[in-house]
């Protein structure tokens, strides 16, 4: 069923990216309880200090938690987190005493899982998750979820050139949503504070009533950059919530500092779909 098809691929996102995730160097960590402040500027140079306070790197290495709720599976993993800013992103899911069980690899082009427990793997690539799930998405928006950052559905980088493609609405003196529509009937909603920093990213296909919700919360200071230390994604189809996924880090990240990536796929191990490994660990 077309349904389905959208909440399995759906989850890949919410949960395998993560897994699902997103989106700098660590000298200092402390925790941001300031105020928020007033929504004084200009729309536009709203929308341009937004983008300025963004979260950059070159290279990012970190370790978090990773919960998963959904109507037949629950679980907590350890997970490590490497990402080349616009190239790659690798996921490694070890939920006994630091054993790899699953590896998830996303790049500009593909999508790959190895799963080490049942000896396969799946690579597949954006154009069919596009088809299944209706809205437009690519690495570099996947990236920005995951990294607290504004992205424009499609594009690969987002710049002031891109702010008269936003509705602005302000909420209050503290808060302001920035709307974007992309394909399919999809709208985005970044919801922001006066402090120019992005609160909530919210995707919406609307005529196939998928939604996906993420919060970022817990910010703290990492290299004169504020990060979120906590993360947590709901999707629902329809009125239903159909899972959680809550990203957690146990130290700030480590950035602009050489990571390596590795996804060799051993010998003996079995191609299956994308769809059915992400089935079978979900329902297990």
């Amino acid at each position: 069923m077309m349904w389905m098809r959208i909440f399995n691929n759906s989850r890949i996102v919410c949960c395998g990216i993560v897994a699902a995730g997103l989106f700098v160097g660590c000298k200092t960590s402390t925790s941001t309880t300031s105020s928020v402040a007033a929504i004084t500027k200009s729309d536009e140079t709203y929308f341009a200090s937004i983008l300025d306070r963004s979260f950059h790197f070159q290279t990012f290495s970190a370790r978090l938690n990773l919960g998963y709720s959904g109507p037949q599976q629950e679980f907590n993993a350890r997970t490590q987190l490497k990402m080349s800013c616009n190239d790659r992103m690798q996921i490694s899911i070890q939920p006994f005493l630091g054993i790899e069980v699953f590896r998830i690899e996303l790049t500009n082009d593909s999508i790959k899982i190895l799963d080490r427990m049942n000896k396969r793997y799946a690579i597949d690539n954006y154009i069919r998750l596009k088809k299944d799930m209706a809205i437009d998405i690519n690495f570099q928006n996947l990236q920005a979820l995951m990294t607290n950052q504004l992205f424009v559905p499609g594009e690969s980088s987002i710049s002031l050139r891109h702010f008269h493609q936003f509705r602005m609405t302000k909420r209050n003196i503290q808060i302001a949503d920035l709307q974007v529509k992309g394909k399919n009937g999809t709208v985005y909603t970044f919801t922001t504070d006066g402090n120019e920093h992005l609160q909530t990213t919210k995707i919406e296909n609307r005529p196939q009533q998928f939604n996906l919700s993420w919060m970022y919360s817990e910010f703290q200071t990492v290299e004169n950059q504020l990060f979120p230390m906590k993360m947590k994604a709901l999707l629902s189809v329809g009125d239903q919530l159909q899972g959680t996924a809550t990203l957690a880090f146990s130290s700030p990240p480590s950035i602009n500092h050489p990571v390596s990536f590795d996804f060799d796929i051993p010998s003996g191990y079995n191609r299956t779909s994308l769809e059915q490994l992400i089935h079978s660990f979900l329902t297990k």
